[in-house]
């Protein structure tokens, strides 16, 4: 046999798959999986275009010609196939750590492109079958560049088709072994077939509730993408288009309008915060974050107040250049931490300020500008504007904080740098009611961290968090008016507060400005950042570790404290979010309800265990042979077609795929000894049981195949 022979013999196509039905159906889930990777514009434009047409083109033309052999046709596709595995990794490159983002195109790419090749040839079921595993990869890589629902939609057409499609395509294996053998006859149990994708949601519901979420424990991807590089004015200046003609950029003449700012602009992003300001910002989503854990998304810090206003006192910067990542060094009073790095990839959705966000400590960045802008607080500004579109990643350094830690670090036992008390001690005329009162609060804390979580603990007990207050009077104290005149604020005279009375303590203290986590997706796992999560917040200075976040109105825990998200964690919230009559449910109820669902599960799989057990001890013998012979076929990609004789199929086995000389006179000595109505012979036993373990069935073609 030539070397040519043998190719076209290994290469020989399986039975022609003639059912229209099952070809549509699988034709569905690949374009639905193809059109989720297409929505969300990860790869190029003619690799997409070209999925779209020449798919369902190639599976009519597979249709058409499915009983030809098409050597040729074969042989060219496996040329295209080496063509766009080369080009695959021909655009690639070197790839370092933090630029496996950069597959992503090509990986997405690469999968269309294989669709659309194998969509040229998919004469028989086995072509099919793969076709559908496939289109499951493809939304696997869908899955790991969504960051919102919107693929939604296509995912439930892919689960329906291809749920219909396993049906269709293993009908003969699913009689053969899900249903009751009645003399000759068999009798699919569809009960069992309905009942079984309840099971599997059930299963998997509970395994997203208890596995931790994915892709938290380390990063893989660090994307970055930068729609419009607009500049912004001078190298690290501020600016904030959304508050309109209070945009910092314009110049302090023109801030008069505020009331013009977008509606989910917030006047905290800029270089002036007006402590007596109500307006706040409106529910639109202002960007997404992939994070391992929640904390604050911060932007920048005030240091001086005057009474009601915060400003900071050191707008200079230096400029940042290199490659990808920035090395980001620490700013004044803040340390380099150990290797406990929390990574954040963040999606903006709207234009903002030109500020980076990102957990503090920020020590590296992967930005789509290779220069940026860093004030003496630490704050990073970009050169161009950041529009809706924007993506990039932070790497944040931070120390494993915890009490025991933060207690042991006292500034006011080990005293602080220069640097630090100069600035972070400033205060102006403190009303002397506020000093006393801080004192008396303080008075039995022993320690800095005690006298913070003194002080917040009060706060939450005596003041209220609110907007519906009176406008700040002229000329009053804000920290004054706020702790003994309304006892009512909102989080910037709260934070502000804080600052107040500890630096009047002795205690280096700022305001910081940025978002709260806001809520989590358990769905895409990110925190989805609404505009109304702007946010303020003390951030007090501990030598050794640097600068902590407190606030009384938002609690998010120390980074040594955080545990692991499982990937269910918000679920409940985020449900009752969009169904409030799910709130009335109740905690317990649902765990009751999941309880009784999980027993009923087990329940239902055990009786099904216990009643086939009792099938099988009342099936005849030749009847289980047969069966296990079937078994084998299947699972080697030949199911026993209905008008088949056990011995007819015995002989297209040995002629196929399995190749066992003693296959066909086991099954004729069987047959034998049915049709003369004689019991069961253990050598005959014996030989089935070789005959089983002689052939290799691996637990893949298991699984496929029954």
């Amino acid at each position: 046999m030539s070397f040519l022979q043998r190719v076209k013999r290994a290469n020989r196509a399986g039975l022609p798959e003639d059912s229209v039905v099952l070809r549509s159906v699988v034709l569905v889930a690949v374009m639905a999986a193809v059109v989720g990777l297409v929505v969300e514009e990860v790869a190029g434009g003619v690799a997409s275009a070209m999925a779209l047409v020449a798919i369902p083109a190639g599976f009519a033309l597979s249709h058409r010609f499915r009983t030809r052999d098409l050597f040729g046709l074969k042989a060219a596709l496996a040329v295209g196939l080496v063509l766009v595995l080369m080009n695959f990794f021909a655009g690639l490159g070197p790839v370092t750590r933090g630029d496996f983002a950069r597959v992503q195109v090509p990986l997405a790419e690469l999968f269309l492109w294989v669709q659309v090749l194998h969509s040229m040839h998919v004469p028989s079921r086995r072509d099919l079958m793969f076709s559908l595993v496939a289109s499951g990869v493809t939304f696997a890589v869908t899955a790991v560049v969504s960051v919102s629902l919107r693929v939604a939609p296509f995912l439930a057409v892919w689960v329906v088709a291809t749920v219909v499609a396993l049906a269709l395509g293993y009908r003969r294996s699913l009689v053969a072994h899900a249903g009751e053998v009645v003399g000759s006859r068999s009798r699919p149990r569809f009960r069992t077939l309905a009942v079984t994708p309840f099971v599997v949601m059930l299963v998997a519901l509970a395994a997203f509730l208890v596995l931790p979420a994915a892709g938290t424990s380390r990063a893989f991807t660090f994307p970055v993408e930068l729609p419009r590089s607009e500049s912004v004015g001078a190298p690290g200046s501020l600016s904030n288009p959304t508050l309109g003609a209070a945009d910092p950029k314009l110049g302090r003449s023109q801030r008069d309008a505020i009331g013009t700012r977008e509606a989910y602009g917030y006047f905290g992003f800029t270089d002036s915060l007006d402590t007596g300001i109500r307006g706040r910002p409106d529910e639109t989503l202002v960007m997404r974050v992939r994070a391992p854990g929640p904390d604050f998304w911060r932007a920048q810090s005030f240091d001086v107040w005057d009474g009601r206003t915060w400003t900071i006192s050191d707008e200079t910067t230096r400029i940042l250049s290199g490659g990808s990542p920035l090395i980001i060094p620490p700013a004044v009073g803040e340390w380099v931490l150990g290797p406990d790095e929390f990574i954040q990839t963040f999606y903006l959705e709207t234009a903002g300020p030109n500020v980076v966000f990102g957990a503090n400590r920020i020590s590296e960045l992967y930005f789509p500008d290779r220069q940026l802008n860093q004030l003496s607080d630490g704050t990073l500004r970009s050169n161009v504007e950041l529009g809706a579109g924007t993506v990039y990643t932070v790497v944040s350094a931070r120390s494993a904080a915890t009490p025991d830690l933060l207690r042991a670090a006292d500034p006011l036992v080990f005293g602080m740098p220069e640097p630090v008390a100069a600035r972070y001690l400033q205060l102006p005329e403190v009303p002397e009611r506020v000093v006393e009162l801080a004192a008396q609060i303080t008075a039995d804390a022993p320690t800095t961290y005690d006298k913070v979580r003194a002080i917040e603990e009060w706060m939450a007990a005596n003041t209220t968090y609110t907007l519906d207050i009176p406008p700040l009077p002229p000329g009053v104290d804000a920290t004054d008016h706020y702790l003994f005149q309304t006892r009512q604020g909102f989080c910037e005279q709260i934070g502000t507060s804080l600052v107040v009375m500890l630096r009047s303590l002795g205690i280096p203290a700022r305001l910081a400005v940025g978002y709260t986590p806001g809520e989590r997706n358990p769905f895409t796992g990110l925190f989805e950042v609404r505009a109304y999560d702007a946010h303020s917040w003390a951030e007090v200075w501990f030598p050794g570790v640097g600068w902590q976040g407190f606030d009384p109105t938002a609690a998010v825990p120390l980074s040594g404290d955080g545990g692991g998200f499982r990937a269910g964690t918000g679920l409940g919230e985020w449900l009752r979010a969009r169904a409030p009559w799910l709130g009335t449910v109740g905690a317990w109820s649902m765990r009751v309800v999941m309880a009784a669902a999980g027993v009923a599960s087990v329940g239902f799989v055990l009786m099904r265990l216990v009643a086939r057990r009792r099938e099988a001890a009342r099936r005849h013998w030749y009847d289980a042979a047969a069966l296990r012979i079937g078994r084998l076929g299947a699972a080697r990609g030949r199911p026993r077609r209905p008008a088949e004789t056990l011995v007819e199929y015995a002989q297209a086995l040995r002629d196929g795929p399995i190749p066992d000389p003693d296959l066909v006179p086991l099954v004729s000595e069987l047959s034998a000894r049915r049709f003369r109505g004689l019991g069961p012979d253990a050598g005959l036993q014996r030989e089935l049981a070789e005959l089983e373990a002689r052939v290799p069935v691996s637990a893949w073609q298991r699984l496929v195949g029954i």
